[in-house]
Parts: C-alpha cells; structure tokens; sequence
C-alpha cells in the first residue's frame, strides 16, 4: 500500500480516526459516568479498552496499521520500558505503527497509541522517539482523550450532518471530504479534535517524569520540540499532523527545559535505532528519507535481487555485531530468498536463541518448518510463544496452518474462529464460535472459554 503521504489516503486515515472516536462512544460508553482524571478510576478501564480497540481495529481494517510483528514489537519494548517505570499500572498498553508519512502520533483510550512512520522518519535517535511515546503514555494516563469523548457526547446535529457528508464525498474525492471535516465542523466539534494547551502542559510534565526515570534522556523531548518547532517556521505545518493536536510555543519548550534542569544527559546506543529505520524503510520504500548507512544499501540489494551482494555485507557486519536482531533477522530472509532453507533455519534457530520470545522470529521458523512438513515441530514451536502472544492473531494464523497440515479440522477451525476474534472481527468469529459449539466432540475447556468470548459481546 502506498504511504498516507498521499493526500487522499492523508484524509481517509483522518477520517476513519476521527469519526472513529465521533461514533464509537456511542455503544463503548453508553450507559457509563466518564471517568475521573488519573489512573484511580479502573471501574471504567473496560470501556476505555472498548473504544481504543474499536479504533485501533478500524485503522487496520482500512489498512493504516504496520502489521509486521519485528516493527511492532521494537515501539512495544520501548513502551514496555517507559512503562516499567511506574509504580501502579492498571491497563495494558499497545503501541503500533502507522502508514502514513506525516509527522504524527496520537492516543487513544484504553492505551492505544500509534506512531506514524513519518514521525520516526524525522527522529534523529531513539531518546527522540521515546519522548514523544512517553508524551502520548502520560495522554492516557490522565484520560485527556476520554475528555475529548466527553465533549463529542454534546455534538449538534449539524456538526454530525457534516462529518456524514464528508464520508459520503470522500467515496468519490477524499481531499473534499477532508476539507469538510476540518472546515465544515469546526464551530462545533473542533475543540474537541484538539487538545487543549492545558493538556499539553499536563502531558508534558507526566511525560518528563516517565523519561527522568527510564533509561532514555529526557532533553530529548526539547530537542524534538525544537525540531518541529524548526520545521512549522519554514512552513512545513502543513505535513506535521502532530502540531495539529499537539502546538508547539517558546513557552511549552521553555517550561519543557526548565524541568531538565540538573538533569544529568544519559547516553543510548544509536546503533539498533538506526537499524530499525533503515529496516522500516526497506519494507516502506516509499518514504524519502536518504539512506547511507551499509545495512540499508544491503538491503536495498536484497531488494533489487543481487542476494549474494547483501549475503556478504550482511556476513562482515555481523563480525562486528554478531548479536543484532536485525542483522540476523536479515540475513536469515536473505538466504530464504536463495532457497538455502537450512542455513536460514540455523540463523533463525541461533537468533532464537538470544531472542527466545521474538514473535517475528518464531513466526519466521514455524513457517520454515511448515515448508518442510514438520508441523508437529511447528505446533511445539507455537505452543511456546503462544503463553506471550494468545491476543497477537499472527499466533492463531500460523496455527490454521499447522492444524491444515496435520488435517485436525477441529483445532483448525478453533484457531480460525480466534484469528478472526483478535483481528477485531467479532461477528466472523462469533458465527464460528457457535458452529463450535455444536460440535459434539469440543473439549470442555475450550466450549466455557468460547462462551465467556461470546457472553462479553
């Protein structure tokens, strides 16, 4: 798919975000008194997981969401790692990427937070990015978002009437309808499409706080404040989406850097991060960033089939660094595309062994040996990973797979009927659960455990 730097797909993924959050409060908070600020009112943590999933599965079905589990899972360690910091934690936290080239990120209820690709593009390390995700952790953290929901509870008629419109054009042009939404609806709704300067403020001190504390260096958040604010000046405002809900003044920088001080600067490897862009980049070529470094020419000639070329540079920097995930992880494909199974096997089967519980990786080697007929071996393989990721639908496609293989029509079907549970498709999934349900011969913990799925609807 092309990346949302394309202006029409800009204002679809727009659209479906914000009418995401217009319309989906509807049936996630109905019957429910908004919670209080902070972190105390877990009462409502339900609801608010109702509604950020609800749109973080809206964004994927439109397509918007990176759906590569060695992507995912470097923005989720980083957020594990700002989390861990925190001495009472009530909800889950999911961090993904976006397919959109603006600068942006974004929080939604319920701890979904995603992060454009186009944001990372302009992050010149990882403290940079980690500023920015503790920002939008502390968004949640203080329900501003769940305030926004509030406000969209009291939206006119009118406004609604424009916002439908603006779906309807955007069928035949979407630069329309996205001038519509952000036009159209602005004396009634825009207040709550943005956040408020006191929000900001909040979210910047909640933020610092989270990143005094971790691992990262906390004048990052500054430094990338400058950046944008640097970007805004030469008139690029109108590609950082993140300015939008997020404005940048002399003022919020300066309280930003009053709060750094005496701060001592902590010192963080760029070489992973450097990695992870030029990998993202292989994937999404599309994105305009120049790239130098030896592992993106690699696999840049990965990408133009001169295999054995990228073969040997990928070899000579794992010399140096023999424990990269990413090298290894490269490699590995590599030799897949030359068809030398085995040599992939043992890169991935050795990687697994500093990386025991990557998804990618396991996924990567379940599928190697389905390729060889061992699914037992990849049903073992599964069941291992599947204690850390039995919410993750890519452990529940890889298992349709293994089931087809091992012709057990049962589990087959069980595992289907839950990939499409996890991928948000709730009414597949239940259609499949009850058709289970009638089958004589399904276990009773798996019957109780798909009636608990089906009661929660």
């Amino acid at each position: 798919m092309i990346l949302g730097g394309n202006l029409k797909k800009q204002a679809v993924y727009r659209l479906v975000l914000l009418l995401a959050l217009l319309f989906l409060p509807q049936w996630a908070l109905a019957d429910s008194e908004l919670p209080l600020l902070g972190e105390n009112a877990a009462f409502n943590l339900q609801q608010e997981d109702a509604l950020g999933s609800g749109l973080y599965h809206a964004l994927k079905q439109q397509g918007y969401i990176v759906d590569d589990p060695l992507l995912s899972r470097y923005l989720q360690d980083i957020g594990e790692s700002l989390l861990s910091t925190l001495d009472v934690r009530f909800r889950k936290y999911h961090f993904f990427l976006v397919k959109d080239t603006a600068v942006n990120a974004f929080a939604a209820p319920g701890g979904y937070i995603g992060v454009n690709i186009g944001l990372i593009a302009i992050a010149k390390n990882v403290d940079e990015l980690a500023s920015v995700m503790a920002h939008e952790i502390a968004h949640v953290r203080l329900k501003h978002s769940m305030q926004m929901i509030e406000r969209a509870q009291k939206v006119n008629i009118a406004s609604m009437i424009s916002v439908l419109a603006a779906i309807l054009i955007s069928g035949q042009d979407a630069e329309v309808a996205n001038a519509i939404l952000f036009t159209g609806i602005a004396g009634g709704t825009q207040s709550m499409i943005n956040y408020t300067r006191e929000n900001e403020y909040e979210a910047d001190r909640e933020g610092i706080e989270l990143l005094k504390k971790s691992d990262y260096n906390p004048r990052a958040a500054a430094d990338f404040m400058r950046v944008l604010q640097s970007r805004e000046q030469r008139g690029e405002l109108a590609s950082i989406e993140y300015l939008r809900t997020h404005p940048v003044s002399e003022n919020r920088i300066a309280e930003i850097s009053s709060r750094l001080q005496g701060i001592a600067e902590k010192a963080s490897s760029p070489l992973y991060f450097q990695q992870y862009k030029d990998y993202l980049f292989y994937l999404y070529p599309q994105n305009s960033v120049h790239r130098t470094s030896r592992f993106a020419q690699a696999l840049e000639q990965m990408r133009n089939g001169a295999y054995r070329k990228s073969e040997a540079v990928l070899r000579e920097l794992l010399k140096y660094d023999p424990d990269s995930l990413w090298l290894n992880y490269a490699l590995a494909q590599n030799l897949e595309f030359q068809q030398k199974i085995e040599q992939a096997k043992s890169v991935y089967r050795s990687t697994l062994l500093l990386y025991p519980d990557d998804l990618a990786l396991n996924l990567k080697m379940g599928r190697l040996l389905l390729q060889q007929r061992r699914p037992r071996q990849a049903l073992q393989l599964a069941q291992s990973v599947f204690r850390l990721y039995r919410e993750d639908p890519a452990v529940y496609q890889l298992q349709v797979e293994i089931h087809s293989q091992l012709d057990d029509e049962l589990s087959r079907q069980l595992a289907e009927a839950n990939y499409h549970w996890y991928s948000g498709n709730r009414e597949v999934a239940k259609q499949q659960f009850e058709a289970l349900l009638r089958n004589e011969t399904l276990d009773a913990a798996s019957a109780a455990e798909i009636r608990q799925k089906i009661d929660s609807l």
